[in-house]
């Protein structure tokens, strides 16, 4: 369900005092409500809800940290087979990226696959008569073309659907010759974890989002998860639960604690498409948008030239908390049924005087932003960018490097750079993003090394204008077993495959990320202590979105403009 509010918003979300009035009348105390939004984004004491209320708080249109889906799992299955009268609320702000992730998280940690509820008890004589109509039309014979040309749609998931399968066949048996291609369909041995998958978000869609209309059964349908890395998340998910995860992952068995896989990050090459169809237009209304916030710093970029302007491309690195990764996996561990990972360990709630269910129990981890950007990658110099005629026009090509201290100073500086007797190039707006955020300054361009068990977060910029970001951990789209010697691997997204790639992010054609094995005894860096602007210490980041969102809405976009906008604050 949406958010239980209050006030103003309750207008437009669930009122809060309605909520509870429906919970109590449909199914008296026999609720829980699970609750994913962070403090920072909106809350309310759980004696709401009479204390049946858990939190596993992560920001909004982002992947959580993966071992809160198993804790997730485990509690609502703990609680839903104490009865069978039971019912399980999730909710985040619209109650479908972060609920829908974490209720198909729980579903497919069930033995049987889940299938869709039929009693049709309490619902109105016009519900009926809809259900009745469906199934009308349902049984209807259709036109033989029409239903082939529908039927391809829903099967060839290389293009509906490029993240329902992330990790190719060839890449978990070992072979580091080809690189990892997020558009496979099978994994050797075990294809029963993609169609339980896909059955999942299948039936979570089925539930969560409104049936197309006839007219707009061509169209592909919305999914109830649509954000890429959400699903990726979803993927990694099955694997582990069906053991095809990469080898000592969440391991439990080792006697003696060794040190986390490592991995180096090479660089990313993102290709674009010219901007040079975004509306003139626009220039005014993004211009007339910045003049009137508090966007001060906001500046245009240095564009003596087209190549110049084109040549911004940068990325922030960032991950959670390692504090609160650490906490998170400990109980994982500490809660893990030998029956499977989607099953809580009975007597195992408690751990050196802490319980599991208080984790969250207070703001400690999500009061402030809980994503940390530790690093950054960008271009050198001019032949970092290449540019290339093919049948879909002119393609630039952005060859990604970390950078060090002094040439993220070089850049930031260039970006910073005003030059009012120029306009603004094809659209192209400054305006303060992570640019100012604090990050460790690394000391050589060779490569950035990571633990490759953690979850890792992309954010792309043109300037300080946001172009969309990606979730992904490394290990999964790395060869194993682990060979002697540097396995690299290469991991493909398409701009689908991004997650709100709107505005100037909507001309990524696709991009790859160069990953290797590095030595275990590498030190990973870590995301500095929280310093900078007072906005940034208490976690509100700066307004990153808003050029993304004038762009999005000139397109006619207005939900994606929205998430876009919210989710770059993040």
């Amino acid at each position: 369900m949406g958010y239980p509010a209050i006030g103003m918003e309750g207008m437009y979300r669930n009122r809060r005092e309605d909520a509870k009035k429906f919970l109590e009348h449909h199914h008296g105390d026999n609720y829980w409500v699970f609750n994913f939004c962070p403090t920072k984004e909106n809350s309310y004491p759980n004696s709401v809800f009479d204390g049946r209320v858990s939190r596993y708080p992560f920001p909004d249109h982002h992947a959580p940290p993966l071992a809160i889906l198993p804790l997730v799992a485990r509690e609502m299955r703990t609680w839903l087979d104490g009865s069978p009268e039971r019912v399980a609320v999730l909710h985040c702000k619209a109650g479908k990226g972060r609920s829908g992730t974490m209720a198909c998280s729980y579903l497919l940690s069930l033995v049987d696959a889940p299938i869709p509820p039929t009693n049709n008890k309490g619902k109105s004589k016009k519900e009926h008569a809809t259900i009745r109509a469906e199934e009308f039309m349902d049984a209807m014979p259709t036109d033989d073309n029409t239903e082939f040309k529908l039927r391809a749609e829903l099967t060839d998931e290389s293009q509906a659907d490029p993240v329902r399968d992330n990790i190719s066949a060839s890449n978990m048996n070992g072979d580091s010759s080809s690189p990892v291609s997020s558009h496979s369909s099978t994994i050797s041995g075990n294809n029963a974890t993609k169609n339980s998958l896909s059955h999942v978000l299948d039936l979570h869609t089925q539930g969560r989002m409104r049936r197309p209309t006839l007219l707009e059964e061509k169209a592909k349908q919305k999914q109830g998860v649509s954000i890429p890395s959400q699903r990726r998340w979803l993927y990694y998910w099955s694997l582990l639960l069906a053991h095809q995860g990469p080898p000592g992952f969440w391991s439990i068995d080792a006697l003696v604690e060794k040190p986390s896989p490592k991995v180096r990050l090479k660089h990313i090459n993102v290709r674009m498409r010219e901007l040079s169809n975004l509306k003139s237009g626009l220039v005014r209304i993004v211009n007339a948008v910045v003049d009137r916030t508090n966007l001060a710093k906001a500046t245009h970029l240095r564009a003596s030239t087209v190549h110049n302007a084109h040549s911004h491309v940068w990325i922030s690195l960032a991950r959670y908390d390692d504090d609160l990764v650490e906490e998170l996996e400990m109980w994982e561990k500490q809660t893990r049924s030998e029956d499977g990972l989607g099953i809580r360990k009975p007597g195992h709630d408690f751990l050196a005087g802490k319980d599991v269910s208080n984790i969250f129990g207070d703001d400690k981890w999500d009061k402030k932003k809980m994503v940390r950007s530790f690093a950054r990658m960008g271009t050198h110099d001019e032949d970092s960018v290449t540019r290339e005629e093919t049948e879909e026009g002119k393609i630039s090509t952005h060859f990604l490097r970390p950078l060090t201290g002094e040439n993220w100073e070089l850049l930031r500086s260039d970006i910073e750079t005003t030059d009012d007797k120029l306009p603004v190039k094809d659209g192209l707006l400054s305006e303060e993003a992570s640019l100012y955020d604090a990050t460790r300054k690394l000391s050589s361009d060779s490569g950035v090394i990571l633990d490759a068990d953690r979850e890792l977060r992309a954010k792309l910029y043109m300037g300080q204008v946001f172009m969309g970001w990606f979730w992904f951990i490394p290990t999964f789209h790395m060869s194993h077993p682990r060979q002697d010697g540097q396995q690299a691997a290469t991991l493909k997204l398409t701009r689908r495959e991004v997650d709100f790639a709107v505005g100037i992010g909507s001309h990524i054609v696709d991009l790859e990320v160069g990953l290797e094995w590095w030595a275990e005894s590498a030190d990973v860096i870590s995301p500095p202590e929280r310093q900078g602007s007072r906005e940034s210490v208490e976690g509100k980041g700066e307004p990153a979105g808003v050029a993304a969102t004038v762009e999005a809405l000139a397109a006619g976009n207005i939900g994606q403009a929205i998430d876009a906008k919210q989710g770059a604050e993040d």
